[in-house]
Formats: structure tokens, sequence, C-alpha cells
């Protein structure tokens, strides 16, 4: 077997694609959704042609009409939901049904089409995966991982993309996906792993912090009831210190004249000023409602107008911090399950090589999300164009890609019998 490395190349150019997203999305909105089936067939016929091998782009040969019917059909039954749903709940719960029994009818027809309607080099791919197979993969194996409380996860990816793999063709030629059920599992469970390091470190930190603070407030109510008891320089503290000892009245009898006078003098201030609070309360609420006294400045005292800006940059930082988790476990599960399949996927003598990088995924994520929220969405064609430019630079073709060799004397006939099913096969029903 050969080990020439054929890698695949993508020209696309974000001011050129610029141009047909944004005619697609203005006469979309326009037409209210109709020339949507145009725009699809014009954003893949333009990735599939600037996606090359040896030089070479795809093609994507779909009928805008094709895919304008199966859109019709999605929003008929759609609508036909939504009025059953009005009226009759049972009704509504019969469709759900029927749509589950149809869910892997409309996976293998959304496959197909999508197979059956891209080539490269004139010869188109095809994919010839059953119903019960496909009912297997879509319905019976996700109810596992409901049952196995998500156990059965790494199972059911395997299962799904071993489906999905092994049931495409090029010409005649089968693609073999061996990746094995003990793969996926390995990369699932590191990912638990590091999910489960990350989250005892975070409980750690909190409780740690909790433990602090508990410590500092503690040691703040002890300072405040010493400074009570200690803050005055001419005894007068000291008097309610011995207070909780002996009553007043028992220790007037033992201070000298000057101190007693001292005393009952600072205890006629008190008493007036508790009457003139006293009778500014009674005002006020002769004239309005009293103003409520507010927690939060009767909490953190002068700090209360610096609570509202933390706030804010406490939530900003939880939703940044959630944003890097999604980022991350994404990034993870999207590189290594690409690798993985990619890496265990054959066709005949060829072979593929991908090496999708984890920090460049979440790089891609981060940016891409920081400029399309600057622009509003403008420069969705740059993140896309990013993205498809990444995905084909990390995959490599292994074995001699002379083509005409590898399909042999079966090309005329696997072309015109695409072509003809092509055109039997007139419906779209995938979701993209």
């Amino acid at each position: 077997m050969s080990n020439r490395q054929t890698p695949v190349v993508f020209t696309g150019r974000a001011g050129e694609y610029f141009g047909i997203w944004i005619v697609n999305l203005l006469l979309s909105i326009v037409t209210l959704g109709i020339y949507s089936a145009w725009a699809k067939v014009r954003r893949n016929k333009y990735f599939y042609n600037n996606t090359l091998i040896d030089s070479v782009g795809f093609d994507y040969h779909a009928s805008p009409i094709a895919i304008l019917k199966g859109r019709i059909i999605a929003v008929v039954l759609f609508v036909l939901y939504q009025v059953f749903a009005g009226f009759s709940p049972i009704a509504a719960g019969i469709l759900l049904v029927a749509f589950l029994f149809a869910l892997p009818w409309i996976v293998i027809r959304g496959l197909m089409f999508n197979a059956r309607n891209s080539s490269h080099r004139g010869l188109r791919f095809d994919f010839d995966g059953s119903y019960l197979q496909a009912a297997l993969a879509f319905i019976v194996y996700p109810i596992l991982v409901v049952i196995t409380l998500g156990l059965a996860l790494p199972f059911v990816a395997q299962r799904v993309n071993q489906f999905a793999f092994n049931h495409h063709k090029f010409g005649l030629s089968r693609f073999q996906m061996q990746a094995l059920v003990k793969d996926f599992y390995m990369v699932y469970l590191k990912l638990a792993a590091v999910i489960l390091a990350i989250s005892l470190a975070i409980y750690l930190g909190v409780s740690s912090l909790a433990s602090h603070h508990k410590h500092d407030t503690v040691s703040i109510n002890q300072h405040s009831l010493q400074a009570q008891s200690t803050a005055t320089e001419d005894g007068f503290i000291k008097v309610a210190d011995t207070a909780e000892t002996q009553s007043t009245a028992d220790y007037l009898k033992d201070l000298s004249p000057e101190d007693r006078a001292e005393f009952e003098a600072q205890m006629k201030a008190y008493e007036a000023q508790i009457q003139d609070t006293e009778s500014q309360s009674a005002e006020s609420h002769a004239g309005e409602h009293v103003k409520k006294e507010n927690p939060i400045e009767k909490m953190f005292g002068p700090y209360a107008a610096m609570l509202g800006p933390m706030i804010y940059a406490i939530f900003l930082g939880i939703a940044l911090f959630y944003m890097a988790i999604i980022f991350l476990v994404t990034a993870y599960i999207r590189s290594r399950i690409t690798n993985l399949i990619w890496n265990g996927t054959s066709l005949e003598h060829i072979s593929f090589t991908s090496n999708q990088r984890m920090r460049d995924l979440v790089w891609l994520y981060f940016s891409n999300t920081i400029i399309l929220f600057l622009t509003l969405g403008l420069a969705t064609p740059w993140a896309q164009i990013r993205m498809a430019r990444y995905r084909a630079e990390r995959l490599v073709l292994t074995g001699e890609t002379d083509w005409d060799k590898f399909v042999g004397e079966k090309k005329e006939m696997s072309r015109a019998m695409g072509e003809e099913i092509a055109e039997m096969f007139d419906v779209d029903l995938s979701f993209g």
C-alpha cells in the first residue's frame, strides 16, 4: 500500500463568500424563506467547489426545487401538529409517535439526498442504510443512554457514526470505519476525569473561601464587641461593662461626685437624643410612609454603592466561565471524536489521517464568538470560512490517489446509476 500523502485544501475566501452570504440572507428575508432552498444550493456549491483533493474540487448537484419541496413538507407537518395540539392533546401525541417512527426514514432520506447529490471528478457518492438500521441507531440506542444515566453514550456515539460512515459509498467503493467502542469510551472517560478534577478543585476552593470568610466575620464581630466595651477614654463605657455584673444603682454609690455628675449628664444627653429621634419618626409617619431601611446598606455600609457594578462583574465572570467550559468541552469532544473516526476510516486502498487539536478549536470558537458579537453577526462568512479551512487543512489522504485507476471499469456504470437515482430521489428531507 502506497504511503503517499495527499492533503485536502480549502481555497474559499471570506470576502468572496460574503457576497454570496449577504445576497442569500436578504433574498431569503424578502421571500419569507422561499429563497432559502436556492441559498442552500449556492452555499453548498461554494464550499464543495473550494474543497480540493489533488487540485480538483467537489461538486453539489441538488435542485433547489427538491429542497423547497422537502421544506414545504416540513412546514405543513409542523402546522398540522400545532393545530392538533391546540384542540386535542391525544391527536398531538399520535403525531409525535408517528414522527418517532418516521425519524429513521427521514434520516436516511436526508443522508441519501446529500450523498447522491455530491460528487468528485464526476463520480457520485451514495448512501444505502436501511430503515431498521437507522431505527436501531437513532431510536433504540439513544434509549440506552437514558436507561444507563449516560453511561452508554460512548457506545451510542460509536454505533451512530459507524452506521453513517459504513453505509456511504464513493461510486461502488464503500467507506469502512473501524474505530472501536473502547476507543470512544477512552475519549469520554478522559473528559469525565478532567471535569471531576475541575469540579473537585472548585468545591475545595469555594469551601476554603467560605471558611476563611466565616473566620473573618467571627473576628470582626468579636472586635466590634470588644470595641463597644472599651471605646471611651473617660470611663463611660466602663459603667456599661461593669453593669453586666452589678446594678447601675449599686455602681453609682461607688462613684465620686464628679464621675456621677458626668455620668448623669451623658445619660440626659442620650435620652434627649432618643426623644428627638422619636419625634422625627412620628412626624414622618404623619406625613408619609417611613422609608424602609435598605438591608444592603445596613449590611455593607459605605461599600453598598460599589455592590451594583460588582454584581454585574460577577455575572459577567460567571457567563464567561460557563462559555469557556462549553468551548473546552465542545472542542475536546469534536477534535478527539473527529480524529478517532477519520483515523479509523478507509476507502479501499486509501486511508485518512485527521489531526485536529483542542486548543485550535477553542481559539476558533472564542475568536469567532467575539467577532460575531462585535459585528452583530456580519462576520458570519469569515467565521464559516475559517472553520472550513481548518477542517480541510487537518485532513490528509494516505495512499495512491490515481482516481481513474482507483475506480477502474466501474466508473461509467456507477456514474450512470448515481445520476438515475438522483433524478428519482427528488425531495430533500435533510435538516441542514
